[in-house]
């Protein structure tokens, strides 16, 4: 059972209702897997999978659904789907480690604390590699055409011009805007992830937030520019790329500088920097320190290392240094991300429990 249900599927296919009365479904309650927990709203249980934490998706109308994430995947788990109808996607990420591909376009890397929204026009193939071995904690929101003023009561002339672009189908595959999340929000996100309600009330509070959220990012687009999608790159430059990727993924505690990089790959300093700006949206210093960041997370949620250990462990010669760097990239010092964000431990849940089956 996919944990969150998009693989092998069109678009248009996730705003029905799944078959709670069905065979599969009841086997997987019985299981532990999965607990319904409103009228269109289930839990899935990662662990049942080999993994750990949750995954919450709510239903809440036609055109507009939520899920919060909770979770780590033993392994990447690897989707492919078809967009036949044009979708807007909002991402409030504390942690996660997901891509959007399609083909000859540069990829949309999410892997760092943001709020962000992505235009999805009707036509494509979509590839989306989650990463295994890192915690995802998010609340993500999917809009059907038009309805993201629709169903919040807006006319669309409210709307960003860039957002109102992409819900007419006139935007192409990228990102809308992408921000890094401030204190408010980021402590919105964490709150919704540790929600002490279920039932109905449950979904009652993803759905505001997810409405709150959608506020916090359309007044945002009003003060900040959106971000360019990036342009496809031909296949040397592709090439380069992911070789200076890999080179980086590896040394990113100490990474190379340019220009040694761009000998040790063949290359001039301004072609690698421009090749790699234009695939990721990030300068190659951006993208070590966004590693570096990463990791920091990854060891504080783990609580095993004091905060001076992780500093020296993620390259950072003082705590203070990282203790300024990790503040100004993730909204929060380490000490109050680490006690935001307590380890996962989620029991399954036994088969008896959840929302009944109606008749």
């Amino acid at each position: 059972m996919r944990w969150d249900g998009l693989s092998g599927v069109r678009l248009s296919e996730m705003w029905d209702s799944p078959g709670f009365d069905d065979p599969a479904f009841l086997r997987a309650e019985a299981e532990g897997s999965v607990k319904r927990f409103s009228h269109n709203g289930w839990r899935t249980f990662v662990r049942s999978a080999g993994g750990s934490g949750t995954v919450d998706r709510v239903r809440i109308r036609d055109g507009m659904q939520v899920m919060v994430l909770n979770c780590m995947l033993p392994t990447m788990d690897r989707q492919v789907f078809l967009a036949d109808e044009p979708v807007i996607l909002l991402y409030a990420s504390l942690s996660c480690d997901l891509a959007y591909h399609v083909e000859h376009q540069a990829p949309i890397v999410l892997n760092r604390p943001e709020l962000t929204l992505v235009s999805l026009p009707r036509g494509l193939s979509v590839r989306v590699d989650v990463q295994g071995g890192r915690h995802q904690q998010r609340v993500f929101g999917c809009f059907r055409h038009g309805a993201l003023a629709k169903t919040l009561g807006l006319a669309e002339e409210a709307l960003p011009p860039v957002v109102a672009a992409a819900a007419r189908e006139e935007g192409p595959f990228g990102r809308l805007i992408s921000l890094p999340l401030d204190h408010h929000v980021a402590a919105l996100v964490a709150d919704t992830i540790d929600t002490p309600l279920d039932g109905e009330e449950r979904a009652l509070q993803y759905e505001g937030r997810l409405i709150e959220l959608v506020a916090y990012t359309l007044s945002a687009m009003r003060h900040a520019p959106a971000v360019p999608s990036g342009r496809a790159l031909d296949g040397r430059a592709s090439d380069l790329v992911q070789r200076a990727q890999q080179r980086l993924a590896r040394d990113y505690r100490q990474p190379p500088d340019l220009d040694g990089l761009a000998r040790e790959l063949g290359t001039n300093p301004n072609k690698l920097r421009a090749s790699f700006k234009a695939a990721f949206g990030l300068t190659m210093a951006q993208y070590c320190l966004e590693r570096r960041m990463r990791e920091a997370q990854q060891l504080l949620l783990q609580a095993r290392l004091s905060i001076a250990q992780i500093a020296e462990q993620v390259g950072y010669e003082s705590p203070s240094a990282f203790g300024a760097a990790f503040a100004n990239q993730v909204g929060m010092t380490p000490r109050e991300y680490r006690q935001h964000r307590a380890p996962i431990s989620v029991p399954l849940a036994p088969a008896t429990e959840g929302y009944p089956v109606e008749n």
